[in-house]
C-alpha cells in the first residue's frame, strides 16, 4: 500500500512538472512571438514605403495630397462574394471612393431632366464599361475615372447618359464577359458596351501558368469547399497563422541572410514558355471578342473593344516610370510578346470595334504611369477622349432602335435630334 502510495505520489509530481515545464515554454513562446510581432510592426510603420511616391504627386497630380488618402481608402474595401465572377467590393464611402450597395464604383450622371424631356437636344442612351482596375478607377477619385470623364464628356457633347461602370479591380475579360451577360439576363439594355482590358489578362497569365485563367486563380482553388472539410480547414487556418507569425518573419529573415535574395521577384518563364503564353493569351481575348459581337447581334448593342497601355509600351519614362519599370522588368517580356501579338492579329486589325491604345502615350513625355498600368487622373481624360469619340461615331453609324428584345419598361424614350 506504501508502495502505491508512493507512485502515485511520484506520478502527481511528475505530471505536476511536466505541466509546468510546458506552461512555462508555452508563455516563453508567447512572449517571444509578441515580442517578434512588436518590433515588425514597428520596422513596417517606421519602414513603409509613401504610397503614392512624392514624385507622383508633384508631377502627376500637381502637388495635390488627396491621392495620399486615396491609398489608405484602398486599403479599406473589401471583397465580397458574387455568384459566377467570383467578387465584388462591400459597400464603401470615402473622399475619394464610393462604392454602391450593388457593389459599383460610383461614376458620374448627369443631372436630372427637367420636366418631362432629357432636354433640347440630347439623345438618351445607355452604356456599359468593364475592364479591371484601371478602368474601375484605381489612382483617380470618383468623378474622375475613365468612366466618369466618359459619361461627362458625352453629355457635354449632346448625348444624355445612364453609364454602368461594372469593371472591377483584377477582373480579366472573361469575367467581364460574365458579369455584362448576368445584366443581359436582368433585363438591361445598353446601347453602348466597352471593354478596356489587356494588363490582367497578361499578367494572370504569367502568374498562373496558363492563359484564360482569372487573377489569383490558385487561390480560389485552395479556397474551394475548404469549409465542408474541418480538417482542411483546420490546417489552412494553422498555416496561415504560421505566415502571419512574428516568428516565421524572424526564420524567413535568417533563411535570406544565410541564403541570400532571391535571384528573380517574379515567376521565371523560358523564351519558349513566354511564346506559348502570349498565343494563347491572344486567343482566350480574341474568342472573348467574338462571344460579345455575338451577344451584341442578338441584344442590340454594339461593343467596343480597347487594348490598354502599360509602362512598357510608353517610350519616354520619367524617372518614376523607369523605376516602376525596372521593379515589374520580370513581367516586361511577356507584356512585350503580347503586344506583338495583338498588332498581329489580322481577326483584331480587321475589327472595326477594336483599338489597340498600348500607343496613346508613346509621345508623352510627362508622368502618365503611378505604377507598372495603372494610369494619372489627366491620363485618363487621354483615353477617355479617345473612347467618345468611338462611342458617337458608333452610334452614328446605327440610329439607336425604339425597341430592343426584352427591353420592356427599362427602355428609354429617345428624342430624335441630331447629336452635336
Amino acid at each position: 500500500m506504501g508502495s502505491m502510495f508512493l507512485r502515485l505520489k511520484s506520478s502527481v509530481l511528475f505530471l505536476r512538472t511536466g505541466w509546468s515545464i510546458l506552461g512555462i515554454t508555452l508563455f516563453l513562446l508567447l512572449l517571444t512571438e509578441t515580442g517578434f510581432r512588436l518590433v515588425y510592426a514597428l520596422k513596417d510603420r517606421l519602414g513603409r514605403e509613401q504610397r503614392p511616391d512624392r514624385r507622383v504627386l508633384s508631377e502627376g497630380y500637381g502637388g495635390a495630397t488627396w491621392p495620399i488618402q486615396h491609398y489608405r481608402e484602398l486599403e479599406l474595401i473589401e471583397d465580397r462574394w458574387q455568384p459566377y465572377v467570383y467578387f465584388r467590393q462591400k459597400p464603401f464611402r470615402g473622399e475619394t471612393i464610393t462604392v454602391g450597395p450593388d457593389g459599383l464604383r460610383a461614376t458620374w450622371q448627369p443631372p436630372p431632366a427637367s420636366g418631362n424631356g432629357s432636354g433640347p437636344g440630347r439623345i438618351e442612351i445607355k452604356l456599359l464599361m468593364l475592364g479591371g482596375s484601371s478602368l474601375w478607377g484605381f489612382g483617380a477619385r470618383d468623378f474622375q475615372s475613365i468612366p466618369s470623364l466618359v459619361a461627362r464628356s458625352l453629355y457635354d457633347r449632346g448625348w444624355r447618359v445612364e453609364l454602368k461602370n461594372l469593371a472591377e479591380l483584377g477582373y480579366v475579360s472573361t469575367q467581364e464577359f460574365v458579369a455584362l451577360y448576368r445584366e443581359l439576363q436582368a433585363g438591361y439594355r445598353p446601347d453602348v458596351v466597352v471593354f478596356y482590358d489587356g494588363v490582367n489578362e497578361t499578367t494572370s497569365a504569367l502568374l498562373e501558368g496558363a492563359a484564360g485563367l482569372s487573377t489569383n486563380e490558385t487561390h480560389r482553388r485552395t479556397e474551394f469547399n475548404l469549409s465542408q472539410s474541418p480538417v482542411r480547414l483546420v490546417g489552412a487556418l494553422g498555416a496561415s497563422l504560421l505566415k502571419d507569425s512574428g516568428s516565421y518573419r524572424f526564420a524567413q529573415a535568417v533563411r535570406l541572410r544565410l541564403a541570400g535574395e532571391p535571384a528573380a521577384s517574379g515567376p521565371a518563364s523560358s523564351p519558349e514558355a513566354i511564346r506559348a503564353l502570349s498565343d494563347a493569351v491572344v486567343h482566350y481575348y480574341q474568342a472573348n471578342v467574338v462571344s460579345v459581337e455575338v451577344l451584341g447581334r442578338s441584344f442590340g448593342f454594339r461593343p467596343l473593344f480597347y487594348w490598354q497601355a502599360n509602362v512598357f509600351t510608353k517610350a519616354l519614362l520619367v524617372p518614376v516610370e523607369q523605376e516602376e519599370a525596372a521593379r515589374y522588368a520580370w513581367a516586361e517580356p511577356i507584356f512585350r510578346e503580347v503586344h506583338g501579338r495583338i498588332g498581329a492579329s489580322n481577326a483584331l486589325r480587321s475589327d472595326p470595334a477594336f483599338r489597340d491604345l498600348s500607343g496613346i502615350f508613346s509621345d508623352s513625355r510627362n508622368l502618365v504611369f503611378i505604377d507598372y498600368c495603372h494610369t494619372t487622373e489627366s491620363a485618363n481624360e487621354r483615353i477617355a477622349a479617345a473612347i467618345v469619340e468611338d462611342v458617337i461615331n458608333a452610334l452614328r453609324r446605327a440610329p439607336l432602335a425604339d425597341s430592343k428584345p426584352g427591353r420592356g419598361a427599362s427602355g428609354a424614350g429617345r428624342e430624335t435630334v441630331s447629336s452635336k
